[in-house]
């Protein structure tokens, strides 16, 4: 599922409701509105210090229709659309407008992005500084085998026995079945 990544106007009663530096993600509603669900950490939990984080944290809200208080519906003149988030494979694909999402967020676009790496078979220690500078989340662990999704949507399997690893496209199928298969172990 794609999903509009908002910044509220200067003024708006979005921004006078959502916390600065909030995840903020929205579908289009038929009377005008937007409904957001948006994530600010106003608890100071250290998971979600980074405004990625916090984005994926709305992400999920909203596309499970969880009950939060951090959700509203904002005329959609309101909000200023910045990006779109997939939600399914919990990445940005596009960004309209990086210099007021980074003024928002109060990060680097790179960093709420995070790079990514060239695909296909590789040595791992090849991709080794730039993996760990890729913001990587453990998916799985299978025996030596370890997978992971990078900020920028790839996946990256990596095989600690042969020292191998594979770094696939975001929108690939193979990318999807893992992420099925992670799923379906939960």
């Amino acid at each position: 599922m794609l999903l509009h990544v908002y910044v509220p106007k200067h003024g708006s009663s979005a921004a006078a409701l959502v916390l600065p530096g909030s995840g903020i993600v929205g579908t289009e509603e038929k009377d005008g509105r937007v409904l957001c669900y948006y994530g600010g950490n106003a608890i100071g939990s250290q998971d979600l210090k980074s405004y990625y984080e916090r984005l994926r944290r709305a992400a999920g809200r909203l596309v499970t229709r969880y009950p939060t208080t951090a959700m509203a519906a904002f005329p959609v003149e309101d909000l200023q659309g910045v990006a779109i988030f997939d939600a399914e494979r919990e990445y940005l694909p596009e960004v309209k407008d990086y210099r007021t999402l980074e003024r928002w967020a109060k990060e680097p676009a790179l960093t709420i992005q995070g790079p990514d790496l060239p695909e296909g078979a590789h040595l791992t220690s090849a991709i080794g500084v730039r993996f760990e500078k890729a913001f990587p989340r453990l998916l799985m662990r299978d025996g030596s085998v370890h997978t992971y999704a990078l900020r920028c949507g790839q996946i990256v399997v990596i095989n600690i026995a042969s020292g191998m690893s594979e770094v696939i496209n975001p929108t690939d199928k193979l990318a999807d079945s893992i992420r099925q298969e992670v799923k379906s172990r939960r």
